[in-house]
């Protein structure tokens, strides 16, 4: 599959990337060494992200490439180039406001990626491996059969980060010996982890201790210990000053919790519509149910949107949950 995403990319020459609207870890760093590889063939690139990078990750752009996306200044941003690469995102829906300027481009239109998904819609090129643990692992194989080592720090320093986070730092199921030989590879090539760590994870504001707080507080368990769920209305962002970014990493926290195998982080980002993020100890397959609500991503981490008030969304929610958890633990 790499050699034929290769192959791809020696055809174009402007080449735009972008990822998922709140951009992590694993599409900003897939994208930045990506990036570098292009650049190293010689290719024109840009990276553009809705609605901005998150400032817990801006060490990875250390030559300034990535744009913040903005309608006004990116109104023509369909018509620059050949190929149009979509990181880390299963579907052209989740680019969010940059969704009409893909669907109105000419550019061939390509997806490259490591997440569950039926037949894929929307995109000219399908590049996809289910099995990688992370989208910027994919991108550190192909650069690792192409180009010589060791790989440029800025860019064994972004592969690395992006496959830390979609690893939980080598904690979840998917970190598996492939990706710590890769790991391995960027180490070898200067990467410090605990400086990328310090980087990722210890760089919050006061207001992220305060929303989590109040997150906290209103969690809810149901199902014997098995369920925890969270629930921020718009209101409480706004007493605690926070904003999205502030809830990076905040729905894996139950899941510290003995006996909790499903928590759930529901977040009300408008009227009638609120963003949910499933994760799952190890058990429970929550990309089912995130399908059930046009939704998707791994089968313990998978997150949608339900159009609903945020009681109702937790309401039906609840219920899918339940249903799952009777499937997948019929004896718990």
């Amino acid at each position: 599959m790499l050699d034929r995403f290769a192959a791809f990319l020696d055809t174009a020459q402007r080449i735009l990337l972008t990822t998922h609207e709140h951009p992590d870890g694993d599409g900003t760093g897939a994208m930045v060494g990506l990036a570098h590889y292009l650049r190293h063939q010689g290719k024109e690139v840009r990276i553009v992200v809705s609605p901005h990078l998150p400032a817990s990750l801006r060490f990875m752009d250390t030559e300034g490439w990535i744009e913040a996306y903005d309608e006004a200044a990116h109104a023509d941003l369909q018509a620059w180039p050949d190929a149009w690469v979509l990181v880390d995102a299963s579907e052209p829906k989740r680019l969010g406001k940059m969704l009409s300027q893909f669907q109105a481009s000419k550019a061939v239109k390509v997806c490259l990626d490591h997440h569950v998904k039926d037949a894929p819609m929307g995109f000219d090129l399908e590049f996809t491996d289910a099995t990688a643990s992370a989208s910027a692992q994919l991108v550190a194989r192909m650069a690792a059969d192409r180009m010589s080592r060791p790989l440029p720090a800025a860019m064994a320093q972004a592969l690395y980060t992006g496959i830390v986070d979609d690893t939980g730092n080598f904690r979840f199921s998917n970190a598996t010996a492939d990706v710590h030989r890769i790991a391995a590879d960027l180490i070898d090539d200067g990467v410090e982890p605990a400086r990328i760590y310090q980087a990722l994870y210890h760089q919050g504001r006061p207001e992220k201790l305060k929303i989590q707080g109040r997150a906290f507080e209103r969690m809810a368990l149901m199902e014997g210990g098995t369920y925890a769920r969270m629930s921020l209305s718009l209101q409480d962002m706004a007493d605690c000053q926070a904003t999205h970014d502030d809830l990076e990493g905040l729905v894996n926290k139950p899941l510290e919790l003995a006996g909790v195998e499903v928590s759930c982080l529901l977040e009300e980002q408008g009227p009638d519509r609120v963003k949910i993020s499933l994760r799952s100890r190890e058990r429970v397959n929550v990309n089912a149910v995130a399908r059930l609500f046009d939704g998707g991503g791994h089968i313990l981490a998978s997150g949608a949107r339900i159009a609903a008030d945020l009681e109702e969304a937790g309401r039906r929610l609840d219920a899918e949950v339940s249903r799952q958890l009777s499937r997948d633990l019929p004896d718990a």
